[in-house]
């Protein structure tokens, strides 16, 4: 997966995903996708873990998106000011 950091008030994030490769987030963060981008909603962490979500504000259901063919694009962007930045998470 390769991904581009643009914009400076109101960033996004554009994802290059290869066949198979899947993110997932919260709803309204989607700005745009290709085509050969499956989408799939569903409650990440079971009914506890949803519930959690809720009671903190943010959405009960999470939306993967998975590439069916390599090359497909999707981005995300902010909803409000600040940045967006890039970590590297290790397997684990």
């Amino acid at each position: 997966m390769r991904y581009e950091i643009w914009g400076e008030q109101l960033p996004a994030v554009t994802m290059h995903l290869e066949a198979g490769e899947s993110v997932y987030t919260q709803r309204g963060g989607l700005s745009w996708m290709s085509d050969g981008i499956n989408m799939e909603t569903n409650m990440k962490g079971g009914l506890g873990k949803a519930l959690g979500r809720m009671f903190s504000g943010e959405s009960l259901f999470m939306a993967t998106y998975t590439a069916q063919r390599p090359g497909a694009q999707i981005t995300f962007a902010s909803s409000m000011p600040g940045n967006i930045r890039a970590l590297q998470i290790g397997q684990g």
